[in-house]
């Protein structure tokens, strides 16, 4: 590696070395959270789903600081449904975690929830 990082090799984005395993067992997880009709449940779904997501992105090597830098990473490796998808749940969760008052209507919560798991496993697809 040159001076101050210069030269430095970045990581290529793929989600082969992610845990797949874990990935699994928190969905499982979200799924039995999801069988709740519960308001705040609701939130909380989209809330962790979002987390489960921006983890995936890391262990994905998608570079920045925040979730939106690390989305905006793949729009060169990922189809446009999948970063729809992707968009809309952070998004939403974002509504939820900063708006007071938001309202998630069950068919939303469904709906977010569904698209997450979708991008989640078409993420798995990318080497």
């Amino acid at each position: 590696m040159g001076w101050f990082g210069f030269g430095k090799k970045s990581a290529k984005i793929g989600f082969k070395n992610v845990d797949w395993l874990e990935v699994e067992g928190k969905l499982r997880q979200l799924d039995a959270m999801n069988a709740s009709a519960d308001q705040v449940m609701a939130k909380q779904l989209i809330i962790q789903v979002d987390v489960l997501i921006d983890s995936i992105l890391k262990q994905g090597n998608c570079p920045g600081q925040t979730m939106g830098e690390r989305l905006k990473s793949l729009q060169n490796i990922a189809n446009r449904s999948t970063l729809n998808m992707l968009w809309g749940v952070h998004k939403k969760r974002n509504e939820l975690a900063h708006e007071s008052g938001s309202f998630m209507a069950g068919w939303e919560k469904d709906k977010y929830y569904q698209d997450a798991k979708m991008a989640i496993s078409n993420l798995r697809g990318i080497r």
